[in-house]
C-alpha cells in the first residue's frame, strides 16, 4: 500500500493573529472596576459644591465695608465674637426693618449699658446693649447702607424680592445725595428711605 503522504505543515498564522496571541489579556478584576467608574463619577460630581456667588454693586461694597470695619467684632462670617451674632437670620430678628438697622449702625449702642434695643417682639426678647457698638456715621451714607444691605442679605438671609426692593431704595437714597448721620432715629431714617423708595 502506498504510504500516506505526510500532511503539509499548517501555514503560519498571519502576523496580526500572532500579535493577538502574544498580547497580555485584561485581568479579570479590571472589568468590575471599569464598570464601577461611571457610577463613581456621577456620585463624585454630586458631592461638589457650587462656588459662592460673587457679590456685585452695593452688595460687594457692603462686603468690603463689613470686612474692614465690622468683622473684627461680629466675625468674618457674622457668627459673633465680642459683638452679637448676625448670621443665621439673627440680624433680621433683631432689626426686622431696614430703618432701625441703619439707625443702629449710624448711632451705635447707647452709652448706658443695659439699654434694650431691636425688635421687642423678637423671639427670646430684645437684645440688651453692652455699650460696645461704635457709631459708624463717619463712614458716610453709601458705606453705611452698603454694610447694612450686606448684613441683611448675606447674614440675615433676606429673601430675594425684599432684597431687591431694599437695594433699589438704598440706591435711590445714595443717588439723591441725602446724607444720613449720627443722631437720626429709626423714624428719621424711615422717612428718608420712604421718600427715596
Amino acid at each position: 500500500a502506498p504510504a500516506e503522504p505526510e500532511p503539509e505543515p499548517a501555514a503560519p498564522p498571519p502576523p496580526f493573529v500572532e500579535a493577538a496571541r502574544r498580547r497580555h489579556r485584561i485581568p479579570v478584576w479590571v472589568v468590575p472596576v471599569l464598570l464601577f467608574l461611571p457610577f463613581w463619577a456621577v456620585f463624585y460630581v454630586g458631592t461638589l459644591e457650587r462656588p459662592p456667588e460673587q457679590a456685585v454693586g452695593l452688595l460687594a461694597r457692603g462686603e468690603e465695608v463689613f470686612a474692614n470695619n465690622c468683622a473684627a467684632c461680629h466675625g468674618a462670617d457674622g457668627g459673633g465674637g465680642s459683638g452679637p451674632q448676625l448670621n443665621g437670620g439673627e440680624v433680621l430678628l433683631t432689626f426686622p426693618d431696614a430703618a432701625s438697622h441703619v439707625a443702629w449702625v449710624l448711632n451705635g449702642s447707647p452709652a448706658a449699658n443695659g439699654t434694650p434695643y431691636g425688635d421687642p417682639n423678637r423671639p427670646g426678647g430684645q437684645h440688651v446693649s453692652r455699650g460696645g457698638m461704635p457709631s459708624w456715621a463717619s463712614l458716610g451714607t453709601e458705606d453705611v447702607l452698603a454694610a447694612v444691605h450686606y448684613e441683611r442679605v448675606r447674614h440675615g438671609g433676606l429673601d430675594e424680592a425684599a432684597a431687591a426692593e431694599e437695594l433699589a431704595t438704598f440706591e435711590a437714597v445714595i443717588d439723591s445725595g441725602t446724607e444720613l448721620g449720627a443722631g437720626m432715629t429709626p423714624a428719621d431714617v424711615d422717612a428718608v428711605l420712604s421718600s427715596a423708595g
